[in-house]
């Protein structure tokens, strides 16, 4: 069955390649806009923080740029890291997506380090990103670099299974004013407006926003959002180089478990937002070899998640045939009704879902860089301070952490022959544990077109402050002297999760069309992972047989597999992507109670695949069609999904209104062909949607 399912998802992309392909051939076109797909091997700089041939990395890479983020259709960052190979990405409702690297993960993905322009916005307070809340629009992105296997080495705990560097366009780069809106399903409406000028010093870009929409149907999880950002890249002298990003966004979205007896059971609270950043970014250049780097930057989160009401409790309690009968009679469940309502009364900083809560995160770091012809070292000093607070994750008061880290990564380049990487970072929490890792690489080059590459990695992740300082209680009475439930507790004592990877790849560059096939063999093996872990929980007042969650170090389990992407360009006119991954997770048992264990197969898929294609017929018209298969896989805290395939179309028409004022038009279609289906929870689909964008740019 498993083969039958590989072989009609291939046979499909095949034959549509094959249409596209051919209509390409016969295509004439002369012109490409600023989306042409280029196809080179590209540089990169987040593998080793210095600036590299994708062939020189010593890890497998996968970059999307300004072309491939235009053909997609993709409407969030999320839905670009479905064209990544052994990415999962899902929508948990209509605007919570989660996105993690290899499976194994929850709605908050804790181990894949995000960042913008090398900024984290890995949040403490929920230990993963919050991706409404970035102050960012797609148009905003030069490129995207995910690195394919852990990269702690380089840029430390968050980036334990991988990382992802989201590069926001210079800008210099960009047209004078420029203006978007798009309308669509989930009665959508969102507007960008953006400006770029210069000073004598440099340039900057203003980029403001709104956006809107209802959600689904069934549950009205919709959002709102506002946001606004400046960046800002100026030279003061001749041997400096200041950036300055600064932004602020503001709004809600709907959340919620869709997980329950019917979907009518489940509750979906409001919860509202609030995120600003500023980030500093100083480059010294000492002498044409050395350079010297600053960087800090500041991130605030607030989130504040709506309180349960009565009816909220009911759903949260008991089956839905009882909640059913409650609202027929109330009378009947008056005594209930009356315990809950002391319940609320008792605990006014309840929330259902904890999402709610603040954070802040400073960093600060300095570095130096010496580059020459053989050798490039980059190596310096970081410092971190995170900061929760919220009573619904915090009992016992605000917490914090402090870390300070040591790194270093060279680049040994003895001949053109062969190219050898090796880094390294100790990072150390000041009340708690330290994390060394360290990786190696070594890059053989055999002709000009064709790479071998082995890279060994032994990485170690420090427990977030989540994990680490959870507690959350709900009382009984207003003088917290009997507890109705004990969620969960904190464990400060966690070690460092550690993961020991190898990994060997293939990069060969062909010569007679513009592109190149890229192949990565792993093998993961993860040990003292953090994990939930659930106990009896008793308490003087307490009857038996309630449990509390704990995080400890008790998960263990492997990934093993390969992965591949071939870029390719047979004409001007015809460009496209495809991507597969294979992953055999092996997982040991998770304990959840005293009495019962986890164990599960399909904490990852054991196939997933994507096609991308772009046909431009004419030099005003451009077509382009995306195709993903995702196997079954398991989501932690979510349900058991089935494998799935989705069709993404887009047509875009281009008009040239005067010599400095370009116009855009395009229908976007996801899911196209259908039928429905689910990412995580049983009860939340994602149907056929439409979208409808116009572009507007002057120059």
């Amino acid at each position: 069955m498993q083969h039958q399912k590989i072989n009609s998802i291939a046979a499909l992309l095949t034959g549509l390649a094959g249409v596209l392909h051919a209509a390409a051939l016969t295509a004439d076109i002369s012109h490409l806009d600023e989306t042409a797909f280029l196809i080179d091997i590209p540089m990169v700089t987040s593998a080793t923080r210095m600036s590299q041939h994708q062939s020189d990395a010593p890890v497998s890479m996968t970059v999307i740029d300004r072309a491939t983020i235009t053909a997609s259709g993709a409407q969030t960052v999320p839905d670009l890291l479905r064209l990544v190979p052994g990415f999962q990405v899902a929508h948990v409702n209509s605007n919570k997506y989660a996105a993690t690297y290899h499976g194994h993960s929850d709605d908050f993905p804790r181990r894949l380090e995000v960042m913008i322009d090398g900024r984290s916005v890995y949040m403490p307070l929920i230990s993963s990103p919050d991706w409404t809340s970035l102050a960012l629009h797609l148009d905003d992105i030069e490129r995207i670099e995910v690195i394919r296997g852990s990269n702690t080495a380089t840029q430390g705990s968050n980036a334990f299974m991988g990382a992802i560097n989201i590069i926001t366009r210079h800008p210099a780069t960009e047209a004078r004013a420029s203006a978007s809106i798009t309308l669509g399903s989930l009665d959508t409406a969102n507007s960008n407006l953006r400006f770029s000028d210069n000073t004598s010093m440099g340039h900057y870009r203003l980029s403001a926003g709104h956006e809107k929409n209802t959600g689904s149907k069934r549950f009205n999880d919709g959002a709102k959002r506002d946001y606004l950002s400046f960046s800002g890249s100026f030279a003061p002298t001749l041997r400096d180089q200041i950036d300055i990003r600064v932004g602020v966004d503001r709004g809600h979205t709907t959340i919620g478990s869709l997980k329950g007896e019917t979907y009518r059971s489940v509750v979906t609270p409001e919860r509202a937002y609030r995120s600003d950043f500023q980030h500093i970014f100083w480059e010294h250049t000492i002498n044409p070899n050395l350079t010297f780097e600053l960087t800090g930057y500041r991130n605030q989160l607030s989130l504040s998640e709506d309180s349960p009401t009565i009816d909220d409790i009911f759903k949260n309690q008991f089956k839905y045939n009882i909640y059913k009968d409650w609202l027929a009679n109330p009378a009947k469940y008056a005594l209930e009704e009356a315990g809950f309502q002391e319940i609320l009364n008792s605990n006014p900083s309840l929330k259902l879902l904890s999402e709610n809560g603040a954070t802040r995160q400073e960093d600060f770091q300095f570095s130096i860089t010496h580059q020459q012809s053989q050798i490039s070292t980059s190596a310096g000093l970081g410092y971190r301070r995170d900061t929760g607070k919220g009573d619904t994750l915090f009992d016992q008061g605000d917490v914090h952490s402090t870390r300070f880290r040591l790194f270093a990564n060279s680049v040994i380049i003895p001949n053109q022959a062969y190219t050898i990487n090796l880094g390294a970072m100790h990072e150390k929490e000041e009340s708690g544990p330290g994390a060394t890792s360290g990786r190696a690489g070594l890059s053989l080059h055999i002709t000009q077109d064709l790479t071998l590459r082995y890279g060994v990695s032994s990485s170690e992740r420090l427990p977030s402050l989540h994990e680490r300082y959870s507690q959350s209680t709900i009382y009984l009475t207003p003088d917290k002297s009997q507890i109705f439930d004990a969620i969960s507790r904190p464990n400060p004592d966690l070690k460092p999760e550690r993961m020991l990877s190898h990994e060997a790849g293939l990069l060969y560059k062909f010569r007679s069309l513009p592109g190149y096939f890229d192949l990565r063999v792993f093998n993961e093996r993860i040990t003292n992972g953090i994990a939930t872990y659930r106990h009896p929980f008793y308490d003087e007042h307490e009857m038996s047989g309630r449990t509390i969650r704990v995080s400890e170090n008790l998960a263990e389990w492997q990934n093993q597999g390969a992965e591949f992407q071939l870029k390719l360009q047979p004409s001007d006119a015809f460009w496209f992507l495809l991507n597969y991954a294979y992953v055999n997770n092996t997982a040991k048992s998770f304990a959840i109670t005293s009495t019962r264990e986890f164990n599960r197969s399909e904490l990852a898929p054991r196939h997933s695949a994507s096609l991308l294609l772009n046909w431009q017929p004419r030099p005003d018209i451009n077509l382009s069609a995306g195709h993903y298969f995702v196997d079954q896989m398991h989501w932690l805290e979510g349900d058991t999904r089935e494998a799935y395939n989705r069709t993404d179309l887009r047509a875009a028409k281009h008009w040239a209104l005067n010599s400095q004022t370009q116009a855009e038009l395009s229908l976007s279609i996801q899911n196209a062909f259908g039928p429905t289906y689910q990412e995580f929870y049983d009860y939340h689909d994602f149907e056929r949607r439409f979208f409808v964008q116009f572009r507007l740019k002057y120059h």
